[in-house]
Formats: C-alpha cells, structure tokens, sequence
C-alpha cells in the first residue's frame, strides 16, 4: 500500500489538526480489542503531539470512528482511562473504517497555547 497521501498534524492559527490514527503496531499490523487498539490510536496521537512541545492535555476535541456500536463501552472506558480528569469534546459515529481489522480509528484538534 503506497503511503497515504496526508500530514501527521497541520498547525493553523491556535490550533494543531491531527489527522486520524489507527492502531498500527511497529510492524504495520492492526489486531487487539477495541480496547487495546483505542489505546493504541490514542498514544500514536500523543506522539505526533510530543513532536509539537504538546501532550494529551492539549487536546480540545476529538472524532472517533467504531465500526461497530456494540463496542462504545469499552471503547469509552479506554478512552476515559487515558485521558483521566481531562475531557475533551468529542463526536462518536458508527461507519465502516478503511483499514481491515481496524475497529477504532481517532482524530484530534489541540491547542498550540498547550
């Protein structure tokens, strides 16, 4: 598969738009629970963010993809767990993801003022 045409993140006045992540390993193989690979999107953002003097705390809203909507509770759970007392807004929907195996695809907007 040829890389995707995209950035990893666009800075544009305030704000730091970061383009959706699955849950890639090392290796470029997506598998776990929706769970594990919820956590998995969520530290491959965090990443990109380190990249811009940014951690999680930054982030003001995300948009997450589930495949399936049976799956939002744990989901839910991995997501509250990362972020703690820190709640961005956020938009869930159901769709089909591009990526097979991926169950969870997320997108973030931060503040560039940290």
């Amino acid at each position: 598969m040829p890389a995707p045409h995209l950035s990893p993140a666009v800075a544009l006045g305030g704000s730091l738009f970061l383009s959706g992540q699955i849950a890639f390993d090392d290796q470029g193989a997506v598998a776990g629970d929706v769970a594990q690979q919820t956590r998995r999107c969520l530290d491959r953002l965090e990443a990109v963010l380190r990249q811009h003097g940014l951690d999680r705390n930054a982030i003001a809203k995300t948009t997450v993809w589930l495949t399936d909507a049976t799956s939002f509770a744990a989901f839910n759970d991995a997501y509250a767990s990362f972020f703690g007392d820190h709640k961005p807004a956020r938009s869930t929907v159901v769709a089909a993801l591009a990526i097979t195996g991926a169950l969870v695809e997320i997108e973030a907007v931060a503040r560039l003022d940290g």
